[in-house]
C-alpha cells in the first residue's frame, strides 16, 4: 500500500531501541528486541468543537515591527498541521501582537584567537571586536473562535527574559563601534525578524499541539524468542513475520480494516502462548510476559486501549516485570482519553484540509 503522509520519525519515551536481551540461564528462554515502525496522527491535546478546521491569523504588530516586515506577510509563518488557512471567516481566529524590541545595552566585545605556525606553536594572538547587544521582546496571542469565545489568551515572549545578539565581528574595535553607530537601525530590524519569526514558530507548535493533527511515525519493538532450542522459536519467528506484514499496511490516513485482519492470527497466537505456559516456572513467566507485552503493543496500535490495558494487567500479573505493565497501562490509558476528547474512535483517517469549510461556507467558496 502506498503510504501517502509524511511521516516525522520518533522515538516515544517508554519506549528503549536497540537490542537487549531477557535470558534466563536455567529456563533456556531468550528474549530479543524486534524493532518495527507504527503510523498514526497525533490528535489534538485541547477539547474543541470537532466541526473546527479553518483558521485565519491577523498579526497585530507596532509601528518598528510592522516596519522590518515591510511587503512580506508575518501571517504566512503561523500554520496549524491539519487544518485549512483562510484569509477571514474561519472557525478560529488567531491574534498575535509583537512589540517593539527595546535595546537595554551594548557592549564590545573582544575575541583572541591565538596564530600558530604549521608546527602547531603559537606564534602569535589575533584580536576580533563585534557589539554585543541586550534587548527585551514581548509579544502575545488571543484565539478566539467565531462565536467570540476566547480559547486561548497567554503571553509568547515577556520583558522579563532578557535577550542577547551578537553582530558580525570586526578586526578592530573602531570598526565595531562605527558598525553599530551607523548600522543600529538595520541591526534592530534584524533583530526584530527574528524574535518575530522564532515566536510565530513556537505559535504554531503550541497550536498544533492544541488543535492540529501530525503525521507520526514511531519505533517500537516487540519481544520475540531468540534461542532456537526453545520449541516456540520458529512460531515466534513466524508470528513476528506476520506482525511485520500487517504493520506495513498501516498509513496514518487508512483506516485499520485491513491491519486488524491480517494481525488475527497473530493476536491468536500470541494468546495461546500466553495460556500455555501457564506454570510458575521463570520460564514460563518470560513466555507469558513476551506474549502479554506484545498483545498489549498489538493493542494499542490498533487503537483498542481497552484491550491494551487489560493485556498490560495481565503482564503485571505474570509477576515478571511490573514497572513494564505498568508503563504500558499508562500509555493506554493517554490513548483512551486522547480519543475520548476527540469524539474519535480512530488515529487513523484522511485528512484533506484544502477541502474544510469555514462557518456558514458552501462548497461554491473552495
Amino acid at each position: 500500500m502506498k503510504k501517502s503522509c509524511l511521516f516525522q520519525v520518533i522515538t516515544i519515551s517508554l519506549l528503549s531501541t536497540g537490542c537487549a536481551t531477557l535470558s534466563g540461564s536455567g529456563d533456556n528462554v531468550d528474549l530479543d528486541k524486534y524493532s518495527f515502525n507504527a503510523n498514526y496522527l497525533d490528535l489534538p491535546h485541547r477539547a474543541l468543537d470537532t466541526s473546527y478546521r479553518t483558521y485565519y491569523v491577523k498579526i497585530e504588530a507596532t509601528p518598528g515591527v510592522a516596519l522590518s516586515f515591510l511587503g512580506e506577510k508575518p501571517e504566512d509563518m503561523v500554520a496549524i498541521t491539519g487544518w485549512r488557512k483562510l484569509v477571514g471567516n474561519a472557525h478560529i481566529n488567531v491574534i498575535p501582537r509583537c512589540e517593539e524590541v527595546l535595546i537595554d545595552n551594548t557592549d564590545i566585545m573582544e575575541r583572541a584567537e591565538a596564530i600558530k605556525d604549521k608546527n602547531g606553536v603559537q606564534t602569535g594572538t589575533r584580536k576580533y571586536y563585534y557589539v554585543r547587544i541586550s534587548y527585551t521582546f514581548a509579544a502575545q496571542v488571543k484565539v478566539t473562535d467565531y462565536k467570540g469565545n476566547i480559547l486561548l489568551n497567554y503571553s509568547l515572549a515577556n520583558r522579563e527574559s532578557k535577550q542577547t545578539f551578537n553582530t558580525q565581528e570586526f578586526s578592530t574595535y573602531n570598526d565595531a563601534s562605527y558598525y553599530w553607530k551607523y548600522q543600529f537601525l538595520i541591526v534592530t530590524r534584524e533583530i526584530i525578524r527574528k524574535e518575530v519569526a522564532e515566536t510565530l514558530r513556537q505559535l504554531s507548535t503550541d497550536l498544533t499541539y492544541n488543535y492540529g493533527f501530525t503525521p507520526r511515525s514511531v519505533n517500537d519493538f516487540l519481544w520475540i524468542v531468540d534461542s532456537k532450542k526453545h520449541p516456540e522459536y520458529y512460531d515466534h519467528r513466524k508470528a513476528w513475520v506476520n506482525f511485520k506484514q500487517a504493520m506495513f499496511q498501516m498509513s496514518c490516513e487508512q483506516p485499520l480494516d485491513e491491519v486488524k485482519e491480517l494481525m488475527k492470527p497473530v493476536i491468536a497466537y500470541f494468546e495461546n502462548v500466553r495460556k500455555k505456559y501457564n506454570s510458575d516456572s521463570k520460564g514460563d513467566r518470560k513466555m507469558r510476559y513476551a506474549s502479554c507485552y506484545n498483545l498489549a503493543k498489538i493493542y494499542y496500535y490498533l487503537d483498542d486501549p481497552d484491550a491494551a490495558m487489560r493485556e498490560a494487567g495481565l503482564l503485571m500479573l505474570a509477576d515478571y516485570d511490573e514497572k513494564d505493565g505498568k508503563r504500558l497501562e499508562a500509555s493506554a490509558m493517554e490513548l483512551k482519553n486522547m480519543l475520548r476528547l476527540n469524539k474519535l474512535t480512530t488515529r487513523h483517517f484522511s485528512i484533506n484540509a484544502e477541502q474544510y469549510l469555514g462557518p456558514g461556507m458552501s462548497s461554491a467558496g473552495l
